[in-house]
């Protein structure tokens, strides 16, 4: 089984939503860890949302980010981590499947994650209003055990093949993150990093280089990060080009007992991992009740 860790600020409209994918749809996931950093106009809607999701765990933020998911990897009940930001959706049902097989298999020495962004669909980044071809160059498909796997060596760093060490919906040994969280934590005073889960993804990636070199994942992608407004500013990530919706008017929609229904949502088309989806379409109140 499975333990989610997701980070938030300021989202508890698209919080729901990503817990309630990950509910509907990601069967192997046991424990859901939020990790949230919200601002003080946004607390009483948070309480609203645990007293909503009761067998979801809440941990506020404290001092040091790093140390808190190394606490969180640590109390892992479950031997695998999935990381989410609130802006992820579960948007394709993520069959049940035996991670051993992968993890402690034959391939396990060569797997550094299974991720369930990625997949034969996504062949493409967009950015300020621009598509650029973005394919796995080479992979294998095992079709008994229904997964692909490639060398993210073979495309160039940063390419979405390549990015290995991703918060949004990549599945990890606990025992791996434990190292390499053990080390941020040692390190965060000396580099004074910001404490945002961007941070935190830009802090890993000095793994990169001696982790595994395989990634695996199902033929087609599970999970998509749409991201409609931006809460943070320690990274200049592209937000709303699409759909922008500003986190006062959503935080009035969910306090207006407004929640976000997945099945109006349309995901007919994703080919980036990051794909604005027009997110009130899928607006009802009764999703509440």
């Amino acid at each position: 089984m499975i333990t989610s860790i997701i980070f938030s600020k300021n989202r508890p409209l698209q919080l729901d939503l990503t817990i309630k994918s990950i509910k509907q749809n990601f069967p192997d996931c046991s424990q859901i860890i939020v990790l949230h950093n919200n601002d003080t106009e946004f607390t009483e809607a948070h309480s609203i949302l645990c007293s909503e999701h009761k067998d979801v765990e809440s941990w506020e933020q404290s001092y040091s980010i790093y140390k808190d998911i190394y606490a969180a990897i640590s109390e892992s009940r479950n031997k695998y981590i999935s990381f989410f930001t609130d802006d992820c959706i579960c948007y394709s049902p993520i069959p049940k499947y035996n991670y051993d097989n992968l993890f402690e298999g034959e391939y396990g020495e060569i797997i550094t994650c299974f991720s369930l962004r990625m997949g034969l669909n996504i062949d493409e980044r967009h950015h300020l209003g621009n598509v650029a071809e973005d394919k796995v160059l080479k992979y294998y498909h095992d079709e008994d055990d229904d997964y692909i796997m490639w060398s993210r060596t073979l495309h160039s760093f940063g390419n979405y093949w390549s990015y290995s060490l991703s918060v949004d919906g990549h599945i990890f040994r606990q025992k791996d993150l434990l190292e390499m969280a053990d080390e941020l934590c040692y390190l965060e005073e000396r580099y004074k990093w910001e404490q945002t889960p961007n941070q935190f993804e830009g802090a890993l990636q000095r793994f990169w280089a001696v982790t595994q070199n395989a990634i695996v994942a199902f033929p087609e992608s599970k999970v998509v990060n749409s991201p409609n407004n931006r809460v943070q500013d320690t990274h200049e990530n592209m937000s709303g080009e699409l759909y922008s919706y500003d986190d006062k008017l959503l935080l009035g929609k969910y306090m207006s007992g407004n929640r976000i229904n997945i099945d109006y949502l349309d995901f007919g088309d994703i080919k980036c991992p990051h794909t604005e989806i027009d997110l009130i379409k899928g607006l009802d109140v009764r999703s509440t009740l």
